[in-house]
């Protein structure tokens, strides 16, 4: 059901239908099963819910921005987590102080939290795992994913991190990386990503998403549309996919479309320009051609699309506030670590009452976000 809602994420931003008639066209087209009653049950949800709840749902905060009260302090003010129904928090290795301690602080997120939260680690193996950095878990070593794809032990590892998170409280994880690792210069991916060769990388993609998935665990496949050939990491400025499209279409976007194809929950888009596909000299992350255009309506994704950290260097260039107005009206659903959560939430409640944006874009985005948490029995 959740791949029924192409035409929700396509629509212009004042062309979105509200949640009811999102839920009552999705119903036409399928038989009357259980599933039919979980999309009435998430269209009424929504109906009921204000537009500050709404948009609360819309943020993956940073823990260790929080006090011991879950208030988020900042410059532009406090941000209560009880209060403002914020969607899910992403922790990291300074955060998991050991396996008993992470259990109840995670059992606390959710019993805090009016909605389920999703609880959000970076865990890919390699250079990028927070367990592995923590040491909380002993014996746990978990190897790139260019070792595990040399060595076919891709599935067996990430069965090892799905399980190890679950055993946790974690429900979500920022892996595995989709990228193609074609440039010998790039200075963040590298082994991080399974190969260089298209193919083999997304054959590995699909295995890890499947380990995860299986095993209740949330994959979110990144960085679209792909970080593989940049000379520059985007936590420290802008970076750029040189190609003309026909070499995106053969290498960059091949792990990508085999990951739609076999309903890859969320996408995180990176913040990366791509020039042959759009001239708005902004990051993907930033730009409706590439989210709305390219990932939504030519490619048909469906599902949740997340940005990469905002407090990134690649985006914080354009200004807080005015990077998440662009990434919203780019058409994401989940905005990721904001350099100042109280003013990144304030900015989109306040694009929809200056109707700078329909409150039905929101709903649609809402809408996909609940019924994922809805199908992990969050």
């Amino acid at each position: 059901m959740f791949f029924c809602l192409a035409f929700a994420g396509c629509a212009k931003k004042d062309e979105t239908p509200p949640a009811h008639e999102i839920q009552t066209a999705v119903a036409a087209t399928v038989e009357e099963t259980s599933e039919t009653t979980t999309i009435d049950e998430i269209a009424s949800q929504i109906d009921e819910m204000s537009l500050e709840d709404k948009v609360g749902q819309m943020f993956i905060i940073d823990f260790g921005n929080m006090d011991t009260s879950f208030v988020v302090h900042s410059s532009s003010g406090e941000l209560d987590i009880k209060q403002h129904n914020v969607g899910g928090f992403i922790l990291f290795a300074e955060d998991i102080k050991g396996v008993e301690p992470v259990k109840e602080l995670t059992a606390e997120l959710k019993k805090i939290s009016k909605i389920p939260p999703f609880i959000s680690v970076d865990e890919e193996g390699g250079v990028v795992s927070r367990i592995g950095d923590s040491g909380a878990v002993a014996d746990y070593c978990i190897p790139s994913a260019r070792n595990m794809a040399n060595n076919g032990t891709v599935e067996e590892n990430y069965t090892k991190i799905a399980k190890t998170l679950k055993s946790m409280g974690f429900n979500m994880d920022f892996a595995p990386d989709a990228d193609v690792d074609t440039n010998p210069d790039n200075p963040i991916i590298g082994n991080r990503a399974f190969s260089s060769d298209a193919d083999i990388t997304a054959q590995n993609v699909l295995i890890a998403l499947n380990a995860l998935r299986d095993n209740g665990v949330i994959p979110v496949i990144k960085h679209f549309p792909g970080h593989g050939d940049t000379e520059t990491d985007s936590h420290k400025g802008t970076a750029i996919i040189p190609h003309d499209r026909q070499r995106l279409d053969s290498v960059e976007l091949v792990p990508f479309k085999k990951a739609i194809e076999n309903k890859a929950p969320v996408i995180m888009a990176g913040h990366i320009k791509v020039p042959a596909i759009s001239d708005t000299d902004r990051p993907a992350t930033l730009d409706p051609n590439i989210i709305t255009g390219l990932l939504r309506t030519e490619l048909g994704y469906d599902g949740v699309v997340m940005t990469d950290a905002m407090n990134m260097g690649a985006v914080t260039q354009y200004g807080s506030a005015e990077s998440i107005k662009a990434a919203v009206n780019a058409g994401v659903d989940i905005i990721l670590v904001p350099t100042d959560v109280k003013e990144a939430y304030d900015t989109v409640v306040n694009m929809v009452k200056n109707g700078e944006i329909s409150e039905n874009r929101i709903d649609t985005s809402v809408y996909r976000i609940l019924l994922l948490k809805k199908e992990i029995g969050e």
